[in-house]
């Protein structure tokens, strides 16, 4: 008898609970955005006897409930601790990493649609009458993998990358791998070539990517203290590792940009209607993904102009990745343009043709290219 009357106390104090902060959740603010989970938050459902009995207004209800708990994010940051604190070592698939680093695991089985993009990938370059070069960048769960906690599964990307590249026969391949292990070798502790809270490699990284990229065609990268100099852009980049993970307790990464020593002018047109006349979108530096300020994060189509002594003109299809290195491939064309094929459907075949391309150039994460499903544009 006594068991049950605790049991039922225990069912009282906890319906009285949830009541108590869903009543709390109605009076206070609504957030429409949540900054540490990078996304949109529900908001309360209009309630209607139509949506109730035929849309599934109790699940729209228990999102907002969810979404707008108070102190959602005080609570989720707890869990992440507490869990880490247990022995866990990831949280949404990102590894608590050694030193601070949050690390996305890289998990390919299915290599079907990665076959399918080397397919279109050797079709394209096969029938262009433009050389077309293919980057393949590694993540940091390879790169850094030397700081991740042990019992951390991840696919072997030295493996998959030579598998891939052995496969795609008709492409110039920019192998970057060598270059950034001796370039991590290099840096002292402060340096890091991927953001330990992002997804995405840093300027360091990508100043890698880019010497690697001139090195292969055959011209002089410009040098770090004489041709350009870095300037601390920003401290504290929480980036989509951090939101993932629930590591809120991380106080971010720093974000660099450079300057060229001899002046470089510059237009950019975003989606042919936003102009800039700056490779770095500083407004977002006050924002919390402050890796948008490399050529202002995602749009369907950037168009540079620039006032190198080139007259070269460079077609980029890309993932987000190549935002951080077409600033430093600026002063060597005189105009290049960004289509990210998410967003830009027309054949890159004939926007390679309508700006007269000189070279073509595929820059994606190697995560990224295994999974992306929209490379069939390359026609």
């Amino acid at each position: 008898m006594m068991n049950k009357k605790i049991q039922g106390l225990t069912i009282i104090l906890f319906c009285g609970f949830l009541g108590g902060f869903s009543i709390f959740n109605l009076f206070t603010e609504q957030r429409s955005f949540s900054d540490a989970e990078n996304r949109v938050l529900a908001q309360f459902p209009e309630f209607s006897w139509k949506r109730f009995f035929f849309d599934n207004y109790t699940a729209d209800l228990e999102e907002w409930f969810t979404d707008q708990f108070i102190g959602r994010d005080t609570w989720i940051g707890v869990k992440a601790a507490s869990e880490r604190a247990l022995g866990k070592i990831e949280n949404q698939n990102v590894y608590f990493g050694h030193e601070d680093w949050l690390i996305g695991q890289v998990d390919i089985q299915d290599l079907t649609q990665s076959q399918k993009n080397i397919a279109k990938i050797n079709a394209f370059a096969e029938q262009s009458e433009i050389p077309v070069s293919l980057m393949l960048v590694p993540t940091a769960a390879e790169i850094e993998k030397d700081k991740l906690p042990g019992g951390a599964y991840n696919t072997d990307q030295n493996v998959l990358l030579d598998s891939l590249e052995d496969q795609l026969t008709s492409v110039q391949i920019i192998d970057v791998r060598a270059a950034l292990i001796q370039q991590k070798q290099r840096l002292n502790s402060e340096e890091t070539l991927y953001f330990k809270t992002d997804h995405h490699w840093t300027a360091l990284g990508a100043e890698v990517g880019y010497e690697a990229l001139m090195s292969a065609w055959g011209q002089t990268a410009l040098q770090l203290g004489q041709d350009f100099t870095y300037q601390l852009a920003a401290e504290g980049f929480k980036g989509t590792q951090y939101s993932r993970s629930g590591a809120f307790w991380h106080s971010g990464d720093p974000v660099w940009t450079w300057s060229y020593t001899d002046p470089l002018t510059v237009q950019v047109v975003y989606d042919q209607s936003q102009t800039d006349t700056s490779l770095f979108s500083l407004k977002w530096l006050a924002e919390k993904d402050k890796y948008m300020v490399y050529l202002d994060g995602n749009h369907a189509l950037a168009e540079i102009e620039t006032s190198s002594s080139s007259n070269e003109k460079l077609l980029v299809i890309k993932d987000s990745y190549a935002h951080v290195l077409i600033p430093y491939l600026a002063p060597h064309f005189r105009s290049i343009t960004m289509a990210d094929l998410r967003y830009y459907r027309l054949p890159m075949s004939e926007l390679a043709r309508q700006m007269g391309a000189d070279r073509i150039l595929l820059v994606y994460s190697v995560d990224n290219f295994c999974t992306d499903t929209n490379l069939s544009l390359l026609k």
